[in-house]
């Protein structure tokens, strides 16, 4: 009888053990704010930018924006060029901020603390172009 009665708890144990460790893991909602302007403000989440994880670059701009280009380049070792698609976001009021939203995937490599360079071209509804070359750190740690 006290064979099965541990027997019971041990197998209890390991389904509960299993069916925990099946959980999807918590969302990472944190940031790292890669610029801020008087009218800009770009952050990229998750902060630490995990490699071969979906990230996401947002850029709010109190200026109204016509257009957004960019690119990823390594700087730490060459990983060719990463095109980014940036797509604007609708706004919640009329004088609400704009909103554009890029999401990328970093390569790993053999460098756990990989330096990376964003080239970014906004093009304002003005006529106006700005052209910003930011710096990051992946990590597959």
């Amino acid at each position: 009888m006290l064979i099965r009665t541990a027997l019971n708890v041990v197998i209890s144990l390991l389904f509960l053990l299993a069916f925990t460790a099946c959980q999807p893991p918590a969302e990472n909602t944190s940031q790292l704010l890669l610029l801020q302007t008087a009218t800009l403000q770009l952050t990229l989440s998750p902060e630490h930018a995990p490699v071969e994880t979906p990230l996401q670059l947002r850029l709010q701009s109190q200026k109204p924006l016509r257009a957004i280009s960019g690119e990823l380049q390594g700087i730490s070792m060459y990983m060719g060029r990463i095109p980014l698609v940036w797509r604007q976001q609708a706004a919640e009021q009329p004088e609400a901020l704009t909103t554009w939203q890029a999401e990328l995937f970093l390569g790993a490599c053999s460098d756990p603390n990989m330096q990376w360079q964003l080239q970014l071209i906004l093009d304002y509804q003005d006529g106006e172009r700005e052209l910003h070359q930011l710096q990051f750190t992946s990590s597959w740690r």
